[in-house]
């Protein structure tokens, strides 16, 4: 009687990719068991697989025994519900332009500042926006609002860590992450544009809380399928690497959102080698545990923004001396 007992199993159900994955896993069962049972379910490789809102405190080794965590079950339930991030090898992105050329930089952690229109063969840019424009669907969270301004906000190093290894996914935001996505609001539709696979970025702003806050709206959100990759110059140096093109929005609402009206805000800035003049630098936020303690570059973005969001045309806006902006760091 007490062998079983000991061997009871732990009812689990995991939410991936929009569903729901009921599972039993006995409770002398180590955590990585747990992992290899979902990754006959999902094919998501247990070293892929991120699972969130499954423990209470400190997330546990692969190497941890179910019955010693302190497990969070559903109000009065004896089920464990919890979201689990990651990718099936066979659904990892590819973007078909590395297949002739695998030196595209896609790298979230390198970065360089491409001379202006220095982006070569300009009718082969055209036509991969052309292209990308027309099979490119957006589909709003929330209805647009007249008179509005466009903040098209980057996720990863700029609005949270999405390395660094914490108890809670809320400890890798940014210092003061609602509070900024809360003040642009008022002047500001908002849009995320991530660099990442839609079923990563779902997952992050979910978890984030971006999708559900009381105080603010998220717009829409674009993924790295609606980016191109283009080629630009530095020093000499050809570099091959993908772009958030700002016409692709301005294309789809012409009568809401141009050059004049929109401002992109990502830490890496050849992701707005297209529309240098549209495009605010921010410091990647990193190292979150002890970044955070110091962080307050969200803070002097928002006084950025509110300052500006009366200005009628932010082409006549120098965003790389966004910090030297009268009133922004009084």
């Amino acid at each position: 009687m007490a062998d079983e007992t000991k061997k009871r199993p732990i009812q689990f159900v995991a939410t991936w990719n929009n569903s729901k994955y009921p599972l039993q896993v006995p409770e002398d069962e180590t955590v990585a068991t747990l992992k290899e049972t979902l990754a006959t379910l999902t094919n998501v490789p247990p070293k892929r697989q991120k699972l969130l809102g499954f423990v209470k405190g400190k997330l546990p080794d692969d190497s941890a025994v179910l019955s010693t965590l302190s497990l969070k079950p559903k109000p009065n339930s004896i089920t464990i519900d919890f979201l689990m991030m990651g990718t099936p090898d066979a659904n990892l992105f590819k973007d078909p332009d590395q297949v002739d050329l695998p030196d595209v930089v896609n790298d979230l952690d390198f970065d360089y500042f491409p001379e202006e229109h220095s982006y070569m063969d300009e009718a082969k840019v055209k036509k991969k926006l052309r292209d990308t424009i027309a099979k490119t669907q957006i589909n709003l969270i929330n209805p647009l609002r007249d008179g509005k301004r466009l903040l098209v906000m980057d996720l990863d190093y700029t609005l949270f860590d999405c390395k660094s290894t914490v108890n809670n996914i809320t400890e890798l935001m940014r210092p003061g992450m609602h509070s900024f996505l809360t003040a642009a609001y008022e002047h500001y539709d908002i849009v995320i544009w991530s660099q990442t696979s839609w079923r990563a970025l779902e997952a992050k702003i979910t978890e984030l809380g971006i999708l559900t806050h009381q105080d603010y709206k998220i717009a829409f959100v674009l993924d790295i399928t609606s980016m191109i990759s283009i080629t630009t110059r530095r020093d000499g140096k050809d570099y091959r690497h993908q772009v958030k093109p700002l016409d692709l929005i301005w294309t789809k609402y012409p009568e809401r959102y141009s050059a004049a009206n929109t401002i992109h805000v990502d830490d890496l800035s050849r992701n707005f080698a297209l529309n240098p003049d549209s495009g605010l630098k921010i410091s990647a936020f990193k190292n979150a545990p002890v970044s955070r303690q110091t962080d307050r570059e969200l803070f002097f973005v928002a006084r950025y923004l509110l300052l500006i969001a009366e200005v009628p045309d932010f082409k006549s806006l120098n965003h790389k001396k966004w910090k030297a902006y009268p009133g922004v760091a009084e």
